[in-house]
């Protein structure tokens, strides 16, 4: 019990009652049996999600974010190997969150990977699919030395995913999304369907057909529709080519692991 509560139990729900009399028929004398599920206290409704929205970063995060990312794809372009700095000051930085980074040139897009969930600090993250994004997009060649002053970059950081029961809860501009049927899946970014102008149902059908499923696949009761707000910043300008700011010496990087498929 004490372990639970460290573990954010603080209910207990009875699953199922039974004993040996259920079996034997004799209930003068009988052994219980009982399953309960210890689970977290109900949140108010759309807690968890007003916390994920409201997750922002300050300019001096931003900046040291796309100073990485910048760093990151010029030293696997240049030298094929992943870049490895120090950690960054900020707890901000330091959290585990998904993120994408996107790559364009001229204002077309040139690259984009990340993860979906959140599996190591953000900064890693950045660094890593921003690594990805130049030389492992299948839908381009790898970016060469000669593009790296032309390439513009964006970063998206994203909330955790929450299924969608009722596709009127879809806020174009604000929600992207996530259509996943057996083992196909799609993900699309909130600024996507701005940048396209397109509705709800629009909106659906691309990532749809971005898993590979018909357009119309979303209305299925087998297809699981997910939805997430994304926190997205981009250059304003050409970063220096030294950090925003010194950091400490950091722990060893950790090198970079698949990411999901590109979007």
């Amino acid at each position: 019990m004490i372990a639970a509560e460290r573990l954010g139990s603080r209910q207990a729900r009875l699953l199922k009652y039974a004993n040996s009399g259920d079996v034997t028929g004799d209930r003068s004398q009988v052994v219980g049996y009982g399953a309960v599920a210890l689970v977290s206290a109900p949140r108010a409704a759309g807690d968890g999600e007003a916390a994920a929205a409201s997750f922002r970063l300050d300019e001096k995060d931003q900046q040291e974010l796309l100073w990485l990312a910048r760093k990151s794809v010029e030293t696997i372009v240049r030298e094929r190997k992943l870049y490895e700095g120090p950690a960054p000051h900020s707890p901000a930085l330091n959290e585990d969150r998904g993120a994408f980074v996107t790559l364009k040139k001229k204002g077309q897009l040139r690259g984009c990977i990340g993860y979906i969930f959140p599996m190591k600090p953000l900064y890693l993250t950045v660094r890593d699919v921003a690594a990805m994004a130049a030389v492992r997009d299948e839908r381009f060649l790898p970016v060469k030395t000669a593009e790296l002053d032309q390439l513009e970059y964006e970063i998206s950081v994203l909330s955790p995913l929450r299924r969608v029961l009722d596709v009127k809860e879809i806020v174009v501009g604000k929600h992207g999304l996530v259509v996943k049927r057996g083992d196909r899946e799609g993900l699309l970014l909130p600024q996507v369907a701005t940048e396209q102008h397109w509705d709800r149902m629009q909106f659906l059908q691309e990532t749809c057909l971005k898993a590979g499923l018909p357009p119309n696949a979303w209305r299925d009761p087998e297809t699981d529709i997910f939805r997430f707000t994304a926190f997205v910043f981009g250059e304003q300008k050409r970063l220096s080519a030294a950090p925003p700011a010194a950091a400490p010496p950091a722990r060893a990087a950790s090198s970079a692991r698949p990411a999901s498929k590109p979007f």
